[in-house]
């Protein structure tokens, strides 16, 4: 991760601990850092999570991940 402040990773945390109080996940959080190619703007680092992101096969993953999770929590449970 780029060298930030301590105010400004105090602001990130604060930031998530908002959201994690809201009810989103937070623990996985990707930035434009995760994109390894030197040669792209920061602006097209973040189109490319973007689109990796948001794209139907992903979203289809994450869900059946979490089905899948869920059948695993709830057997344990029983």
């Amino acid at each position: 991760m780029e060298n930030l402040s301590d105010s400004r990773l105090m602001a990130i945390a604060n930031a998530k601990l908002v959201l994690k109080q809201a009810g989103y996940y937070v623990d996985n959080l990707w930035s434009i850092h995760d994109v390894k190619d030197d040669s792209l703007t920061d602006e097209q680092k973040m189109k490319a999570l973007d689109m990796a992101l948001t794209n139907e096969y992903t979203t289809e993953a994450i869900f059946y991940a979490i089905g899948v999770s869920v059948e695993i929590i709830t057997e344990k449970i029983k």
